[in-house]
């Protein structure tokens, strides 16, 4: 038997990169299960492995007459194996358990078997684990309430209705590529958490289809994304002969055009980085002209104007596009029609914006849920102003709070603007 598991550990060891210590351990519980069936007792048989030889040393109690061959020891036959035993004291008898070599063989084999496919879940784990925050490419294998089952050979992946464009829709069979979010483990090994909606999922694929983006001569400084409407990638070179916005468009817009197949027609505005803010923006809206310009350094704060004729286009559909403009500036912009550009308005504008950032309805935040000022700013509320100006009815109608918990908000806010907290 000792030869036929010492060749089953190494087949097991070669063929699955398994520790053999670990495979010893589990031999040594299966010879332990092996012995209970046999002999209906609890045993701690001791395994070792030397020389490609395994010996057996079960401990016994050391008694004057052993009455129980499986558990005790005469002290005259330990005293044979270690001359100074004591009576009480345990010692390892050396044993070949020919008598239960088949059942041991194969309980051996079962608990070796489970070892190895535990290790193996393990490694697949920690190997697909590294691919966290990298792109993978995978087949479709079904798709079940909206989300989409990615074979990914030894593995699957899991593309949630939540991780995909609202656009895009895919049938079994079909080729994918995505983003792994997270790996988590599963009944298989390890199952991968995707998405195509996440901003680096756009860095990933500028790296594979933009060579300096790879290489780290072009940096991309920040993605501002609206899934499956548009995208702005904030570039920035290390070299300053390469141009970073030109690399990434590539020869007649090559490279950009195979970045906008994959996210399937999603619009990308690749847009150079700049300390200056008005060089900033000026990319940022590109190829719209800022005729004028209002800067509030401290506040993080300008008002652009632009050709009236193009007020539209710079906005965006449901205001879109200087939505990811606020995201890649990190600046409060707003937009006048060059016709409107005059000091009156400006100073309007400037009020509005002190306003709002000395009045921010979010400092009720520790009295109304977060989710819940969402809803009142969706509705106009802008800030503390107007909530208190609002009726308590109204405010009742869009929080689904009662009217007398409306009216101790609006007593906490009397309180905060006459602290100027």
């Amino acid at each position: 038997m000792s030869q036929e598991i010492m060749q089953m550990l190494q087949q097991f060891e070669k063929l699955k990169n398994i520790d053999e210590k670990e495979l010893v351990d589990a031999f040594e519980r299966g010879i332990n299960s092996a012995a209970k069936k046999v002999y209906g007792i609890k045993s701690n048989i001791r395994v070792e492995l030397k020389e490609g030889e395994f010996k057996f040393y079960w401990p016994k109690a050391v008694v004057e007459s052993a009455s129980n061959e499986y558990t005790e020891i005469s002290l005259k036959a330990a005293q044979e194996i270690k001359p100074d035993a004591q009576i009480g004291e345990e010692v390892e008898v050396l044993f070949y358990p020919k008598e239960f070599g088949r059942i041991a063989a194969q309980t051996t084999k079962q608990v070796i078997t489970q070892k190895i496919r535990e290790v193996e879940k393990e490694q697949l784990f920690e190997e697909y684990r590294k691919k966290e925050g990298d792109i993978i490419t995978g087949t479709v294998h079904t798709v079940e309430n909206g989300n989409v089952i990615v074979d990914l050979g030894v593995v699957e992946g899991i593309l949630r209705r939540k991780e995909m464009v609202d656009k895009e829709s895919y049938a079994p069979g079909d080729r994918i590529r995505a983003y792994v979010l997270k790996v988590v483990r599963a009944r298989d090994g390890a199952k991968l958490e995707l998405s195509r909606t996440h901003p680096n999922f756009i860095k990933c694929i500028f790296a594979m289809e933009v060579t300096e983006v790879d290489q780290g001569i072009v940096e991309i400084v920040y993605v501002a994304r609206e899934p499956g409407i548009k995208t702005k990638v904030v570039v920035s070179s290390k070299d300053p002969h390469i141009d970073p916005v030109g690399a990434c468009i590539g020869v007649k817009g090559s490279r950009i055009q195979t970045i906008i197949r994959e996210i399937h027609g999603e619009k990308v505005d690749v847009v150079l980085y700049s300390d200056n803010i008005k060089k900033y923006l000026e990319s940022a809206i590109a190829p719209i002209d800022i005729k004028d310009i209002y800067i509030d350094e401290a506040g993080k704060y300008t008002i652009i104007a632009v050709p009236d004729e193009q007020f539209s286009q710079v906005i965006g559909k449901q205001g879109v596009n200087m939505r990811l403009v606020a995201k890649i500036t990190k600046w409060k912009v707003s937009v006048l029609r060059q016709s409107e550009f005059n000091p009156e308005k400006i100073e309007e504008m400037k009020k509005s914006f002190e306003d709002q950032v000395e009045f921010d309805l979010f400092k009720l935040q520790d009295r109304i849920p977060v989710n819940i000022l969402r809803a009142l700013k969706k509705e106009g509320v802008r800030n503390l102003k107007d909530f208190l100006s609002r009726p308590a009815g109204e405010l009742a109608a869009i929080t689904g709070e009662d009217e007398d918990k409306i009216q101790e908000h609006k007593l906490k806010v009397e309180q905060i603007m006459e602290k100027g907290e």
